[in-house]
């Protein structure tokens, strides 16, 4: 892997079409692909929410949530399946290990709890029918959740990752889906963060590592064509 990174940067040409092509193979069934969101819930995208109350810069969050509707309504049309996870905190799935990293970030303590407005998707996400709707108690949204049933009961290879947040949970996801045996693609400017810096790294490491991150303009390009192309 590293000999393919030096050639890339001594051929950013090449380098650039081989990455259209990849993502173009990636791609290339819209039905056996997958657009997962991840966490883009009230506590983490809204003034109201529990991030915001603790002091926490959501703006990044608030910013794609209309964004990522958008993104989902088009990816939907054009015959993805649509997989909105959503995190939950509940005192019968935490362990002490995970109280004692709590207690160095205490707005965490609070988020997502069952029931609570703060656990709902964020306003002005519309989740339809045939949409699946996942509960986490993890940072992978497939640690313990029945994720990859729901995904390989529908035949998917692909997965398109957006949400937040691009250095946690998203990058978690994505390290496991890779491992799973997905293709996996990172809708760069449909990603989260409170941590502009960490999750730029967190990025570049899952590119070079794990997934492809590009755009959101480039998936809807390249499925569009793709889903012309088999109608």
């Amino acid at each position: 892997m590293a000999e393919s990174h030096r050639t890339s940067q001594r051929d950013p040409i090449g380098a650039e079409a081989l990455r259209l092509e990849l993502l173009g193979e990636a791609l290339e069934n819209p039905a056996k692909t997958a657009v997962i969101v991840i966490d883009m819930q009230q506590d983490f995208c809204s003034p109201s929410g529990a991030f915001a109350r603790a002091g926490v810069d959501i703006s990044a969050n608030e910013r794609i949530v209309g964004p990522t509707n958008a993104f989902v309504e088009t990816m939907r049309a054009a015959g993805l399946l649509i997989v909105w996870v959503r995190q939950c905190t509940s005192s019968r799935h935490v362990s002490p290990a995970i109280l004692r990293r709590m207690r160095r970030a205490p707005e965490r303590m609070e988020l997502c709890r069952p029931g609570t407005p703060g656990a709902g998707l964020a306003h002005g996400l519309r989740v339809e029918a045939a949409d699946a709707v996942i509960d986490k108690y993890r940072y992978s949204a497939f640690k313990g959740s029945s994720l990859d049933q729901v995904l390989r009961s529908n035949r998917i290879q692909a997965v398109v990752l957006t949400g937040t947040a691009a250095n946690g949970c998203v990058d978690t996801t994505a390290r496991d889906a890779a491992q799973l045996d997905y293709d996996v693609l990172i809708a760069r400017d449909l990603t989260g963060y409170s941590d502009a810096t960490l999750a730029s790294a967190a990025l570049e490491n899952l590119d070079r590592h794990f997934a492809f991150v590009c755009s959101s303009d480039e998936i809807v390009s390249l499925t569009c064509q793709d889903a012309s192309r088999a109608g």
